[in-house]
């Protein structure tokens, strides 16, 4: 819950910064902070709970619901044609499929950073489920909504 909080606030300080200290607009490093060594939990009604590792080396570790393998991918964060907004990126292998989409991987698929925090539920920091260590699920996640919290405990002992 902590990533909604730091989404507030910087909502807050872009409302509330004063023309004498002009508009105060969060940076290309600021915005990766947000991303980078995290465990994020996402819900939308087309995909359910989706949960990845986001980690610092550009790499990316996707647990969805139903399989029975970790998804590896890549991650970017670039910046887009409006200079105060930031693209965060995915590209998954091209022999994966998204069937909320019906796109088939191995292109990069971008949408605006800000956006992507919109579906974040719950995260944390590092790799709490340990997604960069296996190949394999630790468990096949339901596409029903989860806390982070309620994952951990699914964890084989």
């Amino acid at each position: 819950m902590r990533i909604k909080a730091r989404i507030i606030a910087l909502f807050l300080l872009l409302i509330t910064s004063s023309a004498a200290l002009g508009d105060y607009v969060i940076g290309y490093d600021e915005t990766k902070s947000l991303f980078v060594n995290q465990t994020m939990v996402t819900y939308d009604r087309h995909h359910g709970t989706q949960v990845e590792y986001i980690a610092k080396n550009g790499k990316s570790y996707l647990l969805y619901p139903g399989n029975e393998t970790i998804v590896k991918g890549s991650w970017k964060l670039e910046k887009s044609e409006n200079p105060n907004v930031f693209n965060l990126c995915f590209k998954y292998p091209a022999n994966t499929f998204n069937p909320a989409t019906g796109e088939s991987g191995g292109n990069w698929e971008c949408q605006a950073a800000g956006f992507y925090l919109t579906v974040v539920t719950d995260h944390a920091d590092g790799d709490v489920l340990k997604l960069s260590k296996a190949s394999a699920a630790p468990f096949v996640l339901a596409k029903r909504k989860a806390s982070l919290a309620s994952l951990i405990r699914k964890l084989p002992k």
